[in-house]
């Protein structure tokens, strides 16, 4: 027999996704410079390509028309970001 799902809506499991987030960059800060293993470089390269998402765009990169930024920010912060965005601003 098999089992009803409790709710008919799937729950967001933003807070599950942002603590591997957290566990991972925990897990950065301890990696000793000179470990060079292939599970060190990978975690290097989630660590960069987080920092990218994160850090603002260089000038030359800037949208200047409105649509723009708001195509922009919308690709950046979609998704999980954009909820927490929305969640902190208020």
């Amino acid at each position: 027999m098999q089992q009803r799902p409790r709710s008919p809506h799937q729950p967001i499991r933003w807070l599950h996704q942002l603590a591997s987030l957290m566990a991972q960059v925990s897990r950065a800060e301890r990696l000793p410079a000179a470990d060079d293993s292939l599970q060190a470089r990978r975690l290097r390269q989630r660590m960069a390509l987080a920092q990218r998402l994160l850090d603002p765009l260089p000038q030359p990169l800037q949208p200047t028309a409105w649509q723009e930024r708001w195509l922009w920010w919308g690709l950046r912060w979609g998704g999980v970001g954009l909820v927490l965005a929305l969640w902190l601003r208020r």
